[in-house]
C-alpha cells in the first residue's frame, strides 16, 4: 500500500550498524532523521505512532503480527522486568512463528498458530520449546486483545502433544558424589556439589551474588529465579559450608561463582565446564539432576515434606501448609543436614 505525502519513509543504512533502519522525515525541502532501529518492523512502528500522533494516520492500516510483538514486548519488559534469558527466549519464540510475521492479526486463525506449532515438532526441536512458543504467544495475544487489535484469542486451544523425555532426570549415585568430593582440587567440582547440596537450579547458581549468602546465619537468599515460589531461602549444609567459604574469598567479583579471570560464568561457558567435570567422574548428568539428586537425598532422609518443598523452591498446593505452617531457616537448616 502507498503511503500518504508527507508520511515519512524508512531506509536502510549501508555497512554494518546495530541500527541499520532510519525513519527520515521532509521537513523544509530537507529529510531529517527522526530515529534509528534494529528492525524494520520497529521503524514501521515508530512511524505509525508518529505520524497518528501527527494526524497523519495511514487508512486501511491492519497491525501485524510482528507490529504486535515490537508493541507488546517493551510494554512487558516494563511492566515484570524479566530476566535477560526470558527476553531471548521471547525473541527465539518470535522468530519460530516468520510465517506469521506479515500477517494482519485478525486474519490469524487458530490453524495458522497450530502450524506453527507442528512445525517446530516436525522440526524434531523439544516439548519445551513448543511451551514456550505458546507462552509468548499467549502474551502477545493477551495484549492484543486489551488494546482491542483483535477480538479472538485461540492461543490457549494449541494442541502441544505429549511430552516424550528424551533422558529422563536421574539422581547422583553415592559412588559419583564421593568421587566429586575426591576431586575438589578440579576447577568448578565445587560448584556441583553445592548444586547437590542445596537443590540450586543452574541459572540461580549463576546469578547469585554474594550479598545474598550469609555465612553467620548459613543460609542463600535466593532473589531470581524460574518461578515465583523459587524466591526463597536456602540452608547451607555443613558439608559445603568450607567450599561456600572458599568462593566467598576466592575473586573480587560481586558474583558467587567466577572463572580463574573473575568473570562470571554464563549458562554456555558453564556447560563447557560441566561437560568437562562429567568426563572426569566418567558420568552423563545434566545440571538439572542435581536438583533431583538433592530432592531424593532428602527423601531417603526422611526430611519433612514442607521443610523440602521450600528448600527446593517447589509451589505448596495446600492452604494449610502452605499458609499456616512457617518454616525458619534454622529448621530448614536442621532439615537440610538430614542428608549425608
Amino acid at each position: 500500500m502507498r503511503k500518504p505525502n508527507g508520511y515519512g519513509s524508512i531506509k536502510k543504512l549501508s555497512g554494518n550498524r546495530r541500527r541499520p533502519f532510519v525513519f527520515v522525515i521532509t521537513k523544509d525541502g530537507k529529510q531529517k532523521a527522526l530515529g534509528y532501529f534494529c528492525t524494520q518492523t520497529e521503524a514501521e512502528i515508530y512511524a505509525a505512532d508518529y505520524n497518528k500522533k501527527n494526524h497523519k494516520i495511514l487508512h486501511g492500516h491492519e497491525t501485524t503480527f510482528s507490529e504486535l510483538f515490537y508493541r507488546w514486548l517493551p510494554f512487558y519488559i516494563d511492566k515484570h522486568q524479566p530476566s535477560k534469558s526470558t527476553i531471548n527466549s521471547y525473541h527465539n519464540s518470535y522468530k519460530h512463528c516468520l510465517p506469521l510475521h506479515e500477517m494482519p492479526l485478525k486474519k490469524i486463525k487458530y490453524y495458522h498458530l497450530q502450524d506453527i506449532i507442528d512445525t517446530v515438532k516436525r522440526k524434531g526441536l523439544s516439548y519445551s520449546t513448543c511451551k514456550k512458543i505458546r507462552s509468548t504467544l499467549s502474551l502477545m495475544f493477551k495484549y492484543a486483545l486489551m488494546m482491542e487489535y483483535v477480538d479472538k484469542n485461540y492461543v490457549m486451544l494449541l494442541n502441544l502433544g505429549k511430552n516424550k523425555q528424551k533422558r529422563p532426570h536421574k539422581p547422583f549415585t553415592r559412588q559419583k558424589i564421593n568421587k566429586l568430593w575426591s576431586n575438589l582440587n578440579i576447577e568448578g567440582v565445587d560448584t556441583v556439589l553445592i548444586l547437590i547440596y542445596t537443590g540450586m537450579r543452574i541459572g540461580e547458581l549463576l546469578n547469585l551474588t554474594k550479598d545474598n549468602i550469609y555465612l553467620r546465619q548459613k543460609y542463600i537468599k535466593i532473589t531470581k529465579s524460574k518461578t515465583k515460589s523459587g524466591i526463597r531461602a536456602i540452608p547451607i549444609h555443613e558439608k559445603i559450608l568450607p567450599l561456600i567459604i572458599s568462593n566467598m574469598n576466592k575473586s573480587s567479583s560481586k558474583y558467587f561463582i567466577c572463572n580463574k579471570n573473575n568473570i562470571p560464568y554464563s549458562y554456555n561457558t558453564y556447560c563447557t565446564l560441566w561437560d568437562k567435570i562429567m568426563k572426569l567422574i566418567n558420568a552423563k548428568y545434566t545440571t538439572h539432576d542435581c536438583r533431583h539428586t538433592c530432592a531424593t537425598l532428602m527423601d531417603n532422609a526422611e526430611v519433612n515434606y514442607n521443610a523440602k518443598r521450600r528448600i527446593l523452591g517447589h509451589a505448596i498446593n495446600d492452604v494449610t501448609n502452605g499458609v499456616y505452617t512457617h518454616k525458619d531457616i534454622r529448621q530448614l537448616r536442621k532439615a537440610i543436614n538430614k542428608i549425608k
